[in-house]
């Protein structure tokens, strides 16, 4: 039997395309989750067993307790996949505890955190000199008015960690024009205790962000490269991606390997970056220390990112192969895009034309629609119908 996964967080189509990647390799995946109703993941014919753990975000410690009984459980140590950040930091805090009962990548010295802390990773690119944007940390002895006069407009304020963020502001970060509008965004995220940056905007559209994505192995060996633009996201200009296509650029994979040397990275990573139209030069923006949502896509242009993950850490790695040249294919969420497509047009970043030839011009490679596993599609479909429907009840009941 082969060694199986044990996959961290089902309801996100990171989870669901590398549930896909593993099952067609015959790879049993235990998927788990704290609430079935949102985890569509769960419906894939992919998953060996789905099961219901504690809550992450606010039952770490029972988690944990969870995973180490789970363990037990299997005749061998399984692999632990980590789908969002809550779940890699989870990992990452509780490695000594965990190690004895699962396998998964050695980032000692609390390396992932420092790096999915948007904090510490500003610490981070300036101990090991990593071209970012201009950033200021806020906390207790931060300067303000130093802040104020010094950051170039506009601006956005980040969060140290994007998913209590997004619970409390539904978006990734704020965008602040001059600095009256710093002085009250700050006072909103300050009343709420979260740690944040402000970071400048790097001027250029959406097009201009980039991803490289690498494997690393348990050596400290780049085994495996992937780079490719995103064209649009979801919610515009400040989001995942809804349509990216893979391209192939020898200078980022370069930047892109420097950096996750310096940082002494292991296992599957993903840095963003921005090019500045200005002067041609990347800007990292984040690193993913987690899986992808960009799965399908690699998977299309034969770069398995998380079925290479697996077979190097049961000790049977694959071939390196590093993507030089350019694929035909496109990742794309079609609802997201969508509704981002619609935003474009509204704010006359993009016109019609514009929306729709990128779309003509790739074979599509769909983050949640696979002819051998549909049940997801529908799964995904009640749930947003579901909101669709819950909406228009607190409209009707507000109006009446």
């Amino acid at each position: 039997m082969q060694t199986p996964v044990v996959m961290l967080g089902a309801n996100f189509y990171t989870a669901l395309g590398a549930i896909r990647t593993l099952g067609r390799h015959d790879i049993p995946v235990y998927a788990l989750d704290y609430h079935f109703p949102t985890a569509y993941a769960l419906s894939s014919r992919y998953v060996t067993e789905k099961i219901k753990c504690p809550n992450v975000n606010t039952d770490e410690a029972g988690l944990v307790q969870f995973l180490v009984k789970l363990g037990k459980s299997f005749e061998q140590r399984p692999i632990l996949m980590a789908t969002a950040d809550n779940y890699a930091l989870l990992i990452s805090r509780y490695a000594e505890q965990l190690a004895s009962y699962y396998i998964f990548p050695d980032n000692g010295g609390y390396l992932l955190e420092k790096i999915i802390d948007k904090n510490g990773l500003a610490l981070l690119a300036k101990e090991h000199n990593l071209q970012i944007p201009q950033t200021f940390i806020v906390d207790s002895s931060t300067n303000l008015p130093e802040v104020l006069n010094n950051i170039s407009y506009p601006a956005i304020i980040k969060p140290a960690l994007s998913h209590k963020f997004v619970r409390l502001f539904r978006q990734k970060c704020l965008r602040v024009n001059d600095q009256d509008d710093l002085k009250r965004a700050l006072q909103k995220v300050q009343s709420s205790n979260l740690e944040v940056m402000v970071q400048q905007i790097i001027p250029g559209f959406d097009d201009q962000m980039y991803v490289f994505d690498v494997y690393i192995n348990t050596e400290g060996r780049p085994t495996h490269t992937f780079t490719g633009q995103k064209l649009r996201q979801f919610p515009i200009n400040f989001g995942s991606s809804t349509l990216t296509r893979q391209v192939y650029d020898r200078e980022l994979i370069e930047m892109g390997l420097d950096y996750m040397h310096k940082l002494g990275y292991r296992g599957y990573g993903e840095i963003e970056f921005k090019k500045n139209p200005d002067d041609g030069r990347f800007y990292m923006i984040e690193i993913n220390a987690r899986l992808s949502t960009l799965n399908v896509l690699f998977d299309k242009c034969g770069v398995e990112f998380t079925y290479i993950m697996y077979r190097d850490l049961i000790g049977d790695p694959l071939p390196d192969y590093h993507l030089a040249e350019n694929k035909p294919w496109v990742f794309w969420h079609a609802y997201e895009d969508f509704i981002s497509s619609i935003a474009y047009l509204r704010q006359k970043q993009l016109s019609l034309k514009e929306i729709v030839r990128p779309w003509l011009k790739y074979r599509k490679a769909h983050a949640i629609w696979a002819a051998d596993d549909i049940k997801p599609l529908f799964a995904f479909g009640r749930l947003i119908l579901s909101k669709i429907f819950s909406k228009l009840y607190r409209i009707i009941t507000r109006k009446s």
